[in-house]
């Protein structure tokens, strides 16, 4: 197998790899700046690993197997496969509330990104990434607009002796929030004559519900509230 050593110090390859760099780094920037859990060297070794292997496999084809299992087209097939991986990775789930999707979907599309500037498809990648930067750096003013649904667990421990009067009282100020009610779950502790009460909770983004656990908190029976 012969080896061209011209190929090392080749433009083309070198300018896809820097560009892997650039444009992976401005995804990278933005995930950073907000402290996410896969930031600015991740995004950039994603993009560059993608376009390192989609260049070495159309080398490795042209110049020696035809026929290969290095078939570029099945090997950006296997990186968009595998990198699912590491997107899953990104995702946490705190409670009843999912973080990291936007992370886990910047992680894809800078795979897929190397993938196209592996190929040259040098302005497909650059408006790929300008359109990508914009919706993750000027939306967000856009999601503060839109009436956004949220939903919050509320878990109060009660007498078990004033169970009824307590919960009936808690629907009402659940109402007068303006917050939903979506399900309702209990627990009996009969050790304890304690019952605990939990609330699936629909209400509008900028919302508060510091009022609502003030007052559930004073009534007399409650012991304890979270939420």
């Amino acid at each position: 197998m012969d080896f061209e050593f011209s190929w090392l110090i080749e433009s083309s390859v070198l300018t896809r790899l820097i560009l892997a760099v650039l444009l992976g780094g401005v995804i990278g920037m933005e995930r950073e700046m907000h402290g996410r859990p896969a930031g600015f060297r991740t995004h950039i070794v994603v993009c560059l690993g993608a376009t390192m292997l989609i260049v070495g496999s159309e080398y490795y084809q042209n110049h020696f197997d035809p026929g290969t299992v290095f078939d570029p087209n099945r090997m950006a097939a296997g990186i968009i496969t595998g990198i699912g991986f590491l997107g899953a990775g990104a995702i946490m789930r705190e409670e009843n509330m999912v973080r990291g999707l936007t992370t886990a979907g910047c992680i894809w599309f800078v795979a897929g990104l190397g993938i196209i500037i592996g190929k040259g498809l040098f302005p497909l990648a650059l408006w790929g990434t300008l359109l990508v930067f914009i919706m993750l750096v000027f939306f967000r003013y856009v999601e503060n607009w839109m009436s956004v649904e949220n939903y919050r667990e509320l878990s109060i421990r009660m007498d078990l002796e004033k169970y009824r009067s307590i919960k009936d009282r808690c629907t009402e100020l659940i109402h007068d929030s303006k917050f939903l009610i979506q399900e309702t779950r209990y627990r009996v502790d009969q050790i304890n004559h304690e019952v605990q009460l939990d609330f699936v909770l629909t209400y509008r983004k900028g919302e508060s519900q510091e009022n609502l656990l003030m007052e559930i908190s004073r009534l007399e029976g409650v012991r304890g509230i979270s939420g």
